[in-house]
C-alpha cells in the first residue's frame, strides 16, 4: 500500500485551520479543549470507516489522517507556547510552540515519517509534547508502581517482580518486562504507554518495533487518539484491525494490512 501524501496535506490544512481559530476564540480552554476532544474521536471514527480495506490506502482515509495529525500539531503548538509564556517570555514560548507544531506537522509526509532520523527526534520530544503528557504520565505511574511492588516484596513474588527493562533508543522507549501491571495484560504479549511500554512475562518477544510504533503514534496523534485506539482494539475487540495498531504495525513490518506511515 502507498500512502496519498497530498490527500493529508489537505486533511491538515483543514484541522489546523480549524483548531487555530478554535484557539484563537476561544483561549486555552476546556471548553477547547473538549471541541479538540471531540474532533478527534469523530475523526478517528471516520478514519477507520474508510481505512476498512486492507490492500489499499483510500483518499478519504488520508485526509482523515492528516486531519487528526494538523489538530495534534496545532494544540501541541499553542498549549506548547501558552504553557512556555510564563517561564520563557512570550516570545520565545510562540517560537518554542511553532517549532513542536512544526514538527508534529511534518508527519504527514510519508518520506518524513519514514526517516529514521524524524522517529528520533519525534519519539524523544514526545516528553514535551503536551498532547502526549496524559499517557506519558499514566505510564510513569505503572512503571512507578511495578517497581514499588517489585521492591517491597524483595522481588521474591514472581506475578510482581518487575524482571527486566530494555530501551529502544531509535524512539526513546522504555520496556518493562513483568511486574504486575505488565502481568495484567490478558492477551500476555505487551502494550504501550507512550515513552513507556509493558512487556508480560509470559511473553516470549519483547515487542519492540510494534510498541515503539505506538510511542511515534501518541507524539503524531496526541493521547486522545491512543486511548481510543487501546478502545477500539480490546473493547471493541478489532485487535490488529484497529486504525491505531494498522499505524503502529507499520513501525515494526512492512506489507500486510499496515498503514505504512512509519516504514
Amino acid at each position: 500500500m502507498k500512502l496519498k501524501i497530498w490527500y493529508a496535506m489537505f486533511g491538515a490544512f483543514i484541522s489546523t485551520g480549524m483548531v487555530t481559530t478554535l484557539y484563537f476564540w476561544l483561549g486555552i480552554s476546556w471548553v477547547s479543549l473538549a471541541t479538540v476532544t471531540v474532533l478527534c474521536v469523530v475523526g478517528y471514527i471516520a478514519g477507520s470507516l474508510s481505512a476498512s480495506s486492507s490492500t489499499v490506502v483510500s483518499a478519504f482515509g488520508e485526509l482523515m489522517r492528516g486531519f487528526l495529525l494538523g489538530m495534534n500539531a496545532a494544540s501541541n503548538a499553542f498549549l506548547g507556547s501558552t504553557l512556555l509564556s510564563s517561564v520563557i517570555g512570550s516570545d520565545a514560548a510562540l517560537s518554542v510552540g511553532i517549532a513542536l507544531g512544526l514538527l508534529n506537522l511534518l508527519a504527514v509526509i510519508g518520506p518524513v515519517s519514514q526517516s529514521e532520523v524524524y522517529q528520533f527526534a519525534l519519539g524523544w520530544l514526545t516528553w514535551v509534547m503536551p498532547m502526549s503528557w496524559l499517557v506519558i504520565a499514566l505510564g510513569l505511574v505503572f512503571l512507578i508502581f511495578s517497581a514499588f511492588l517489585t521492591i517491597i516484596t524483595g522481588g521474591k513474588v514472581e506475578y510482581l517482580r518487575v524482571q527486566a527493562l530494555r530501551m529502544d533508543w531509535k524512539t526513546g522507549t522504555t520496556f518493562v518486562r513483568g511486574g504486575l501491571i505488565a502481568n495484567l495484560n490478558y492477551l500476555d504479549t505487551a502494550f504501550n504507554m507512550g515513552n513507556f511500554s509493558f512487556v508480560d512475562a509470559k511473553s516470549n518477544d519483547w515487542h519492540i518495533d510494534h510498541e515503539a510504533g505506538h510511542t511515534l503514534n501518541l507524539a503524531a496523534f496526541g493521547s486522545v487518539f491512543h486511548l481510543i485506539g487501546a478502545f477500539d482494539e480490546n473493547v471493541l475487540g478489532r485487535g490488529h484491525q484497529a486504525l491505531a495498531e494498522r499505524i503502529a504495525d507499520s513501525n515494526s513490518c512492512s506489507g500486510g494490512s499496515n498503514i505504512p506511515m512509519w516504514i
